[in-house]
């Protein structure tokens, strides 16, 4: 099923008449194509080699082979453009299929030597997802002259003894003394009205 175990060889086993005859169709196919079918080798080698760089040519060959013919079939025949779009649709030709016949020959050549492994066995399973923790939300408010609450639970408090307030300085019993004064009058002018 899935998870980490033995990983099937990949490529399958074939017979060398099997990977020589899948290399003549492909190269054949983009000979006759004059190139416009020069990314249907490189397909077949990302299909089997799984790598980032072979689906990078893939794409990058189809682009070009494109817009070669696009550009060839839209522009005048007296453009020098259509003469550069066709060189460059011809020689994809050699180059994707040199290309194409290294990468399969050293897949195959890899994949025959006894104790080497295969590509599938050497590329790590991706790490199971584990999730971090929640976290609490964090309450920050920065207008606030208390501190927040905290939201652990704290101990107890034990009991204290009443603390008597600190004697008031005397500045502040003048002051005291003043206002009372002040509602003293207040109060006699209101009840003469």
């Amino acid at each position: 099923m899935n998870g980490p175990g033995p990983v099937p060889p990949y490529p399958p086993a074939q017979s060398k008449a099997t990977a020589i005859t899948l290399r003549a169709i492909f190269l054949t196919i983009t000979a006759i194509s004059c190139g416009f079918l020069s990314g249907l080798p490189l397909l077949h080698l990302a299909i089997q080699r799984r790598r980032t760089m072979d689906w990078v040519f893939f794409w990058i060959c189809t682009a070009v082979s494109i817009a070669s013919f696009a550009t060839v079939g839209t522009l005048p025949e007296e453009s020098p453009w259509t003469d550069v779009a066709m060189l460059t649709a011809i020689a994809l030709v050699p180059l994707v299929g040199v290309h194409y016949l290294v990468a399969d020959l050293a897949l195959h050549r890899a994949a025959a030597v006894p104790g080497y492994p295969s590509y599938a066995t050497t590329v790590p399973y991706p790490q199971p997802h584990h999730p971090a923790p929640p976290q609490p939300p964090v309450d920050y408010n920065p207008y606030r002259t208390t501190p927040p609450p905290s939201p652990a639970p704290q101990a107890p408090v034990p009991p204290q003894s009443p603390v008597p307030p600190p004697p008031h300085p005397p500045r502040i019993n003048q002051v005291r003394a003043e206002l009372d004064e002040l509602s003293d009058l207040l109060r006699k002018q209101e009840g003469g009205r």
